[in-house]
């Protein structure tokens, strides 16, 4: 039972990291057809649709009061997490912002070490540096365009690791599916309010179609992630976020047709390697 679970559990991991990626494409898809407080209403408000579905027909019971004030916080990181992500795949190539958005598990492992007096290793904290530059190596800096946009990912990034740290404090009441609701009750409320006062013509049939998707597959990827911190730990599945560099480099080229130099390759392997190395160098700090 327990090595079923497993196998479940790291697939529903490596799924919902591949969609949040197909999410966060699609978002920088519709980014030439809708405004982009549009583009979060909708992922927000089918998703709540789809949740108030979900609970009728399958009866998830949820206990929306336990740890109601962590819960609300650790959904606002997330909600503002997807207003930065979508902000910054229309303003940035979608591989640059997923290498910025890769800095999450450090600024999660500083967090806890500040915030949770989690231990962080010498090795750990030597990673991390590492790690920092060769974020900075692939970004090649010297054939980079700087403007303000280019810091909206590692917003992202420090909105994530808040909702990460978040997940750590309230991880042993095992009630994920809180957070998949309070998000999408404060998202869709936040930016139906937002949307009304900005709301312009959206011409394209075809992109109510897409932004109907966008809901549909932010509620399933992040159904399959609460899941998975059922019955997995946060630091092994970290271990499978690092798969989104990959798929989102492909997307990156294929459908935006925004190549990928030598050094985003180089940088995007040793992220990787780095990622994991750290991962696994802190979770066995703590056995």
């Amino acid at each position: 039972m327990i090595i079923k679970n497993n196998i479940l559990g790291t697939f529903f991991s490596i799924t919902a990291f591949s969609l949040f990626v197909v999410m966060d494409s699609i978002a920088k898809y519709l980014a030439d057809y809708c405004s982009v407080s549009q583009i979060v209403w909708a992922r927000y408000f089918f998703h709540i649709i789809f949740m108030i579905f979900f609970m009728i027909f399958i009866k998830e019971k949820i206990n929306l009061k336990k740890d109601y004030k962590t819960q609300l916080l650790r959904s606002l990181f997330l909600v503002f997490a997807t207003v930065t992500t979508y902000y910054a795949v229309r303003y940035n190539d979608l591989i640059n912002f997923y290498i910025i958005f890769f800095s999450t598990p450090l600024f999660v492992s500083l967090f806890s070490f500040l915030f949770l007096k989690e231990k962080l290793t010498k090795v750990g904290l030597i990673l991390v540096f590492l790690s920092f530059g060769t974020i900075i190596f692939a970004l090649e800096p010297n054939n980079l365009n700087l403007s303000t946009y280019l810091f909206i990912p590692l917003l992202t990034a420090l909105s994530f690791a808040g909702y990460q740290l978040f997940t750590k404090v309230i991880s042993k009441n095992k009630e994920p599916f809180v957070a998949l609701f309070y998000t999408g009750i404060l998202g869709s409320i936040i930016f139906s309010i937002v949307a009304f006062f900005n709301w312009t013509p959206i011409e394209d049939s075809h992109a109510w179609l897409v932004l109907f998707l966008l809901g549909f597959i932010g509620f399933v990827s992040h159904y399959m992630f609460a899941y998975a911190l059922q019955i997995l730990d946060l630091s092994y599945i970290t271990n499978f976020q690092y798969s989104q560099l990959i798929l989102a480099s492909l997307i990156n080229v294929y459908f935006f047709n925004d190549p990928i130099s030598t050094n985003k390759m180089i940088g995007i392997v040793m992220i990787i390697i780095l990622g994991v190395i750290f991962v696994q160098t802190q979770a066995k700090s703590k056995a």
